[in-house]
């Protein structure tokens, strides 16, 4: 451009010179001059063009050659941008990635990386009152400007790659919970591949949505050990050329398969016949993810390890120092509190290595509560000022001032001393999705979540911290003090860190902390200290009925608690001999020989490798919380938009282009969801006439199956509302997707929800109803829905002629209390005894086809099936032992331990007997089962149900191995 402007300036001149001579121009010397000037300057620029064309040129050459750094930018900070669909604290900005984007390039250039001379040039930070980072570098030469080759900058572009992802992933990591860590890396690993050309997308959905084939057919020598929901992802995994022998090769070869999927690392052990080496590590992964979900956490860690290094799977104790050298007076630290963390220590040690404390008055520690909110601004713009560091603790109390506090930090920001810091705290919300802190602070903010290692032997470690010697000499009884004093950390540890088995652990979650543990440790001194003997009964009431039973809230829960206390608080603690075994191989040490430091050896040395056993659970326990981990993984991933099936803009399925956008459009999303809903509603079946039911059943209503009738009309009632409301949402999302209705946000829950084949309205924020009309389930959209045809026709049978079914599917119904309630009512009547004195028995049968039920009477009760069994098992065959009679239905068996693996066993049909109150089967052999709708337990309870039990497992191990009965398989 300047070599244009400069020969059309001396163009211009030249004429201009031409129009104003006088006389003979020959004559003119100044002019010829001019001229002759011009054509040298003319020459000149003519040839700097040819070399700025050529250096353009090389430019231009060079730029492309970095466009796979470039690409790999972008797609990290959108990578990033979106994490905060898992979770509101995963907020970051723009200025917070070109900040660790341009400390990533110091870092190749500081380490000379690439044949000594691929280094660059130097990244210079400049300009840091504005916000903004400079980096001049001349990235086409080494340090002594001598030009890169084509191979040294290949070179240096892919150190730059690795350099930019790592310290991205690094200042992400920093900052996310245990559970998040190996999501993210996934997710990241997943884009990375898939965008470099290094995986194809079809197998990175299938590993994501793990889809299965709705009719998947005869399973063959497979279904005497292979669960029928594997075979169905197995049939579904055809679809890949890799697989597409593999349901025929598994049946021809059963046990050779067999034997692999009992394997308890079955990630390490070899795949039957070739397939251990016809798959690559990746296809390993979607035939895991198919038939042992339980061990794809590990499988991922290890691939993830060997693809993009182990730095991404093991991560470095967190360095307070290294952390305080990212910062700035602009830049606050924000820590998030868990339990058993203080970051406290952190920030005071620190600040004594700096020079910086309490007793020099440059830090104040201010913990959040009504009326801090003056002194805390007033100490920060005081040491804004003057210099110090302000840390702000329990900032989630404080949700109405914090908004106040964030205007408040941009303003004494600038301009800050440049000794300036502030560092807050706060516990998370409730929910990922929920908000506690302001956007815009928690994007500015370097996050720091350190959680506490949560295995059985650190949380019992640190519950004998919260005590020393003194704490038992303070005792009039010390050694009875010691004993009861190890049980209740031992009781501690266990019900904090059973949490991580999901609903089998509590049904519900509760946040038992270090303050139960230590004001029961002072009931236990005062008690002790009040009593001559051990007054065991009342302490289990206190510390399981008050201090820890006053978080739970479902009395099942509360019946574990006692349980435990029943088993830890136990005269045998002070017994040489004896003692109580706190877990398999693990019994209390004998009081008399140890002190306070001996019981920390003791559990260091002593203590056995973690295990489901040590919580009093089944190892299957383990195995479904393995698996619930891996589907939570990849629902955050789906959820993200990704893996294939969402069709959206930054699905990593979608094939990218090399200025690293997406040509994936939500046209290929629109068609999933198209495609959906046509089927849907295709196969929707029409509503009932409950006018024509009505008037159908009133002159039944009065007989002795009237309850029944009623039941009947109650259900076809609310499933007429569901499929009423399903088949004017479907309709409506299609007339949206023509353009003939505005598309509305209930459209769009509904169309994201058929894209991740979930059923609509199960997110709590979407404005959906279909899970509101519908019953409870964990089940897709797809196995949900022909759950919705098969009650339908069970319905259908129902009404047809109104005779109540002789072997009622249970879990077929939206509300299975009615039934039984009006089962009572039948058998009440008919005794002549009031509704409220009478109950329900449960007898296990014989019976395995419901169709075999319907041949036999049920006398004073129903039969029912459709009933699963978790965290136990009910015999078949010759284990089921002698069979017994109950009102002429013949029941065997007793409840026994779980098959390794079966998660999940399905019961034969049940006899429900009505009876009164007074004659209810009662004993020390009867465990009262909890039944509930579904595995998430909690709000899903229904009944209890009264089983058997044997010395194969007793009420008490059935308690604590968190036994119930579920209505859906999930």
């Amino acid at each position: 451009n300047g070599f244009t402007i400069t020969m059309n300036e001396l163009e211009d001149n030249i004429l201009y010179k031409l129009a104003t001579a006088e006389g003979d121009i020959t004559e003119d010397v100044a002019l010829i001059e001019g001229l002759e000037e011009t054509k040298r300057i003319s020459n000149d620029i003519e040839h700097q063009s040819v070399l700025a064309k050529q250096t353009q040129a090389d430019i231009i050459v060079t730029s492309e050659k970095y466009r796979t750094v470039a690409n790999r930018s972008s797609l990290l900070f959108f990578f990033m941008n979106d994490l905060a669909k898992v979770h509101t604290y995963y907020r970051f900005s723009l200025a917070a990635f070109q900040q660790v984007f341009f400390r990533a390039i110091d870092l190749v250039s500081s380490k000379n990386n690439g044949a000594g001379s691929t280094s660059g040039g130097d990244a210079d930070e400049d300009d840091e009152d504005d916000g903004e980072i400079t980096v001049t570098s001349n990235s086409a030469s080494n340090d002594d400007g001598v030009p890169l080759t084509s191979e040294q900058l290949t070179v240096r572009c892919e150190c730059l790659k690795d350099s930019i992802t790592m310290t991205l992933f690094n200042y992400i990591r920093r900052g996310l919970f245990e559970a998040d860590k190996l999501t993210v890396a996934t997710l990241l690993t997943l884009k990375i591949l898939v965008n470099d050309g290094r995986l194809e997308a079809n197998e990175s959905e299938y590993l994501v949505h793990s889809k299965t084939s709705v009719d998947p057919g005869n399973m063959g020598p497979l279904q005497e050990w292979l669960p029928e929901s594997a075979w169905a992802k197995i049939k579904c995994l055809q679809g890949l050329p890799c697989f597409n022998r593999l349901g025929d090769d598994m049946q021809t070869d059963s046990d050779e398969w067999s034997d692999w999927f009992d394997v308890e690392n079955v990630e390490n052990a070899q795949l039957p016949g070739t397939y251990d080496k016809d798959l690559t590590p990746f296809q390993k992964l979607i035939l895991f993810r198919a038939l042992r979900p339980d061990r794809l956490v590990y499988s991922l860690s290890s691939f993830i390890g060997d693809t993009m290094g182990k730095e991404y799977i093991s991560q470095k104790p967190f360095d307070m120092k290294a952390t305080f050298e990212e910062t700035n007076s602009k830049t606050p630290i924000f820590f998030v509190l868990f339990a058993g963390v203080d970051p406290t220590p952190w920030v005071e040690n620190l600040g004594r290595e700096m020079g910086i404390s309490l007793e020099n008055k440059r830090f104040v520690n201010i913990s959040m509560g009504q009326g801090q909110e003056a002194p805390a601004e007033a100490i920060l713009k005081r040491y804004a000022k003057e210099g110090g560091w302000v840390m702000l603790q329990n900032c989630h109390l404080m949700s109405s001032w914090v908004p106040k506090l964030e205007r408040l930090l941009e303003i004494v920001s600038e301009g800050a001393h440049e000794d300036f810091r502030c560092f807050l705290s706060a516990e998370p919300p409730p929910m990922a999705s929920m908000r506690n802190m302001p956007e815009s602070l928690m994007q500015s903010c370097i996050k720091v979540a350190n959680e506490a290692p949560s295995n059985i032997q650190s949380n019992l470690i640190r519950a004998w911290d919260n005590f020393s010697q003194d704490t038992i000499d303070s005792c009039a009884k010390p050694t009875e003090m010691k004993a009861c004093l190890f049980s209740l950390c031992w009781f501690h540890a266990v019900v904090s860190e059973r949490n991580r088995f999901g609903p089998q652990g509590w049904s519900r979650k509760y946040s038992f902390n270090t303050g139960d543990l230590t004001i029961c440790a002072n009931v236990l001194r005062s008690y002790l200290d009040a009593n001559d003997e051990v007054p065991w009964d009342d302490l289990r009431y206190i510390f399981g009925e008050i201090m820890y039973g006053g978080h739970i809230t479902d009395a099942w829960d509360r019946r574990t608690c006692s349980t435990y206390l029943k088993v830890y608080q136990d005269p045998a603690l002070l017994s040489s001999r004896t003692g109580v075994e706190l877990a398999p191989g693990f019994k209390s040490p004998s009081p008399n020989d140890m002190d306070y430091s001996d019981y920390i050896k003791y559990v260091e040395e002593c203590m056995p490798p973690e295990s489901p056993a040590l919580f009093g659970l089944h190892a299957n326990a383990e195995i479904k919380a393995l698996a619930q981990r891996t589907d939570s993984l990849f629902f955050n991933i789906i959820g993200m938009g990704l893996g294939g099936a969402g069709g959206s803009d930054n699905d990593i399925s979608s094939t990218n282009n090399e200025d690293g956008g997406s040509s994936g459009s939500r046209a290929s999303g629109n068609g999933l969801v198209s495609d959906t809903m046509k089927d849907l509603l295709a196969r929707l079946p029409p509503e009932f006439e409950l006018v024509a039911l009505g008037i159908k059943a009133k002159p039944l209503l009065q007989g002795p199956d009237g309850p029944y009738l009623v039941v009947a009309l109650q259900e076809c009632s609310r499933m007429n509302a569901l499929l009423a409301e399903m088949r004017r949402s479907l309709e409506d999302l299609d007339k949206g997707l023509k353009g003939q209705l505005n598309m509305t946000q209930e459209m769009e829950d509904l169309a994201n929800a058929l894209r991740l084949n979930q059923w609509p309205g199960r997110d709590p924020f979407s404005r959906c109803r279909w899970q509101q009309l519908a019953w409870p389930s964990n089940k897709s959209l797809s196995s949900q829905f022909q759950d919705l045809l098969a009650r339908v026709e069970q319905l259908k049978e129902w009404t047809s002629a109104f005779k109540t079914p002789s072997c009622l599917w249970i879990s077929g119904l939206f509300n299975p209390m009615s039934y039984l309630t009006a089962l009572r009512q039948i058998v009440s009547r008919k005794c002549g005894k009031p509704l409220d004195k009478m109950t329900i028995e449960t007898h296990v049968t014989n019976i395995y086809d419901p169709e075999k039920a319907k041949e036999m009477e049920a006398i004073d009760g129903a039969f029912i099936h459709g009933m699963y069994l978790e965290g136990g098992r009910w015999p078949r065959g010759e284990e089921a032992g002698d069979p017994f009679d109950v009102a002429g239905t013949p029941c065997a068996g007793s409840l026994v331990e779980s098959a390794p693996k079966e998660l999940l066993s399905e019961m034969p049909v049940i006899f429900v007997k009505v009876v009164p109150q007074d004659e209810e089967e009662r004993g020390d052999d009867i465990y009262q089962c909890p039944v509930y709708y579904t595995s998430m337990r909690g709000p899903t309870y229904l009944f209890p149900a009264s089983l058997r039990t044997s010395s194969c497992l007793t009420p008490e191990q059935a308690v604590l191995r968190g036994t119930a009965m579920i209505l859906s398989d999930d």
